[in-house]
C-alpha cells in the first residue's frame, strides 16, 4: 500500500468504527435485542426467545409522597401569564435626598 492509502485508512477506519458503535449505543434496547437474535441461534429453528421484562426502578411507583410535599401554587397548564400568579416582591424604601455640600470658601464680592 502506498503512503495515501495508509493515511485514508488510518482516517476513515476509526471513524467507521466509531460510527458504528455509537449507531449501536443509540439504538433502542428493544431493536438491539432484535438485531442480536438474527445472529444466534438458539437451537429451536431460529424463533427468539422471549426476553424477561424487570420492573422498572424509576419514581411514580405506588409509593405515597413525603409528608412535607404539597402542590405547587403556580399551574403551568392554565391561560395566562406565570408573573400574575406570584405577588411581585416590595421594593425597597426610597432614600431621602441628599443635602447639597456647603461651600468650602465664603462668599467674596465680586472684584473688578
Amino acid at each position: 500500500m502506498d503512503t495515501e492509502s495508509v493515511a485514508l485508512l488510518a482516517i476513515f477506519l476509526p471513524h467507521g468504527v466509531a460510527g458504528v458503535f455509537f449507531g449501536w449505543r443509540l439504538m433502542p434496547k428493544d431493536a438491539r435485542r432484535e438485531l442480536r437474535s438474527w445472529f444466534k441461534d438458539d437451537g429451536d429453528g431460529g424463533t427468539p426467545r422471549p426476553v424477561p421484562v424487570r420492573p422498572r426502578t424509576g419514581g411514580g411507583g405506588g409509593e405515597p409522597p413525603l409528608p412535607s410535599a404539597e402542590p405547587s401554587t403556580v399551574r403551568l397548564r392554565e391561560p395566562g401569564r406565570l408573573a400574575d400568579a406570584t405577588p411581585a416582591p416590595a421594593r425597597r424604601p426610597s432614600h431621602p435626598p441628599t443635602p447639597a455640600p456647603a461651600p468650602d470658601r465664603v462668599n467674596e464680592p465680586m472684584r473688578r
